[in-house]
């Protein structure tokens, strides 16, 4: 899928979500909540593809990734980082494609911002993820909510 086409979509996405959904940003709700809205708006962006939260597959293996501890979401019993992207676009199953991986961050947030930049360009490498990207979300009290893309890869 050209650059162009899903950058257009993933914004289109983003800017429905903080016009419908500025509630979450202005009262500071979950990351997890603002990416399963997020991947809603994907949804209609995407049709022909599965758009998924928190996608923790690689057919029946859980994702791990070659990032730091710090970076993952658990530890596997062999002491291998398991992971969950924020959100997705594919088509599940181990044929493909894979489109497009995202992780946000909320600006009221205190997780590592460089585990971000650093889960995008391992899922892009281990995974075969055509597009990645970075998003921050405002939720600080008195703020505008808004979302912008602080990473794309491939770079623009």
């Amino acid at each position: 899928m050209e650059r162009d086409v899903v950058r257009a979509r993933l914004d289109a996405a983003l800017q429905r979500l903080v016009q419908q959904d500025a509630y979450l940003f202005a009262n500071n709700l979950g990351e997890r909540c603002i990416a399963a809205r997020l991947a809603m708006y994907l949804q209609h962006e995407f049709p022909e593809h599965h758009v998924d939260a928190e996608y923790n597959r690689d057919g029946a293996t859980a994702k791990r990734l070659g990032v730091p501890e710090e970076c993952g979401n658990d530890v596997d019993e062999n002491g291998e980082v398991l992971v969950a992207p924020d959100v997705i676009v594919h088509r599940r199953g181990s044929e493909g494609p894979n489109i497009l991986v995202l992780e946000l961050k909320k600006t009221t947030s205190r997780k590592l911002v460089h585990c971000d930049s650093a889960r995008i360009h391992a899922f892009r490498g281990q995974y075969g993820y055509e597009f990645g990207a970075t998003i921050l979300c405002e939720t600080r009290s008195g703020r505008e909510p808004a979302t912008r893309v602080t990473e794309w890869l491939p770079n623009e």
